[in-house]
């Protein structure tokens, strides 16, 4: 019984983790757009918390709901991220433009289609796809930007690394999700659709925890106020 908790809590403990490390450097991050990290962590980790309860519980109640609303708000979160990060335009747009884009088609299939698990799916393959784009084209402007040659010190980095693997890996599990099901594969006793969310979610939470703790040691100036 002890076994299956940690399978199911496992990403929890690690959301809670950074949430505490961000909680801890707040002071440093408070006068920037980082401070949302803040909110955005708490809400996180309670939501995801009570997914966990009700399926350690076997609770067979639909959770779907609070799922997209989970997609709603990690959909304005990173555009907001992104969009502060990013320091040209034409990336702006396309940040803009998925935000809102997502934003509607996801208020939009809750209303319509709430019930049927499939369709959210396919829209969250996809939004981890496009989110992922967007992640990798800022690391690759900041390659290509002399002003961030030490990429690793920049906490904008991080956080486009840990979201980049996390929801293309995520995607990935998603589209192989009946494949692994037919197949029964699975990895220390874990359906390998539920493995891989838990691995990437060591490197999303601790590549948001550097980007905070690399705040600390930034330039107050060099964040982007509100």
């Amino acid at each position: 019984m002890k076994y299956k908790i940690m399978q199911y809590v496992f990403h929890n403990i690690l959301e809670l983790v950074s949430l505490v490390i961000v909680v801890y450097y707040y002071p440093s991050i408070r006068y920037s757009f980082m401070k949302f990290f803040l909110p955005f962590l708490l809400f996180i980790f309670i939501a995801e918390a009570i997914t966990s309860l009700q399926v350690i519980r076997d609770d067979v109640r639909s959770n779907v709901g609070l799922q997209y609303l989970i997609s709603i708000v990690e959909t304005i979160f990173y555009g907001y991220i992104f969009y502060n990060l990013s320091h040209r335009n034409g990336l702006k747009k396309i940040i803009l433009i998925q935000s809102i884009s997502f934003f509607l088609i996801y208020l939009s299939l809750f209303f319509f289609f709430g019930s049927k698990v499939s369709i959210f799916t396919f829209c969250l393959t996809l939004y981890g796809f496009s989110l992922s784009i967007i992640a990798i084209g800022h690391i690759y402007n900041k390659f290509i930007d002399e002003e961030y040659i030490d990429i690793v010190k920049d906490p904008g980095f991080w956080i486009a690394f840990g979201v980049s693997i996390f929801f293309s890996g995520i995607s990935i599990a998603l589209i192989l999700h009946e494949f692994i099901l037919k197949n029964n594969l699975n990895l220390f006793g874990i359906k390998l659709y539920n493995f891989i969310p838990r691995v990437l979610s060591i490197i999303l939470y601790s590549s948001i925890s550097i980007a905070i703790i690399l705040c600390k040691k930034k330039n107050k100036t060099s964040l982007l106020p509100l």
